[in-house]
């Protein structure tokens, strides 16, 4: 035993010094353990969202409010199609041009009209003025060609 308190009393300084870095080791391991441990406070607080209780209710909470939002959004698309469907008839696409029909004639008083739908179906409306009289013409558009012959002025709207 005294060969033992000797042997300590001799290398003292040795001892205490290990220890030394023994404890400098664990502190840095508790500092690292510490912040893991924030780290996962924060991410149970995030999915707690300031609620009471555990983490079974707040996930199962969700997981029903998921539910009910991909019904809606089922429900939604439904109605975006019946939408759709609804306005493929209607008019989609208007376009003007203005000219002078006659050379003599200025001021572009001359005008077609273009009224389509999205299958490329309408009207196109035209009318020439002229100083003496003037004339309207419609024309049927059936998949983006026209019924009758058509003017220079007409094709460039097609």
């Amino acid at each position: 035993m005294e060969q033992g308190n000797l042997w300590m009393n001799e290398h003292s300084l040795l001892i205490i010094g290990a220890l030394t870095v023994l404890v400098i080791i664990l502190l840095m391991l508790l500092i690292s353990y510490k912040k893991q441990v924030n780290q996962l406070q924060a991410k149970y607080d995030f999915f707690l969202k300031g609620e009471e209780g555990n983490i079974d209710q707040v996930l199962t909470k969700t997981l029903v409010e998921l539910e009910k939002s991909q019904k809606e959004l089922e429900t939604l698309k439904e109605k975006h199609n019946q939408l759709r469907e609804q306005v493929k008839g209607c008019i989609q696409n208007v376009k003007l041009v203005r000219y002078d029909a006659f050379d003599a004639m200025g001021g572009e008083l001359s005008y077609s009209l273009l009224l389509e739908d999205e299958e490329k179906n309408g009207l196109m409306m035209t009318s020439i003025y002229g100083r003496d009289e003037s004339r309207s013409y419609a024309k049927l558009i059936k998949k983006g060609k026209a019924q009758t012959p058509l003017a220079e002025e007409e094709k460039k709207l097609l």
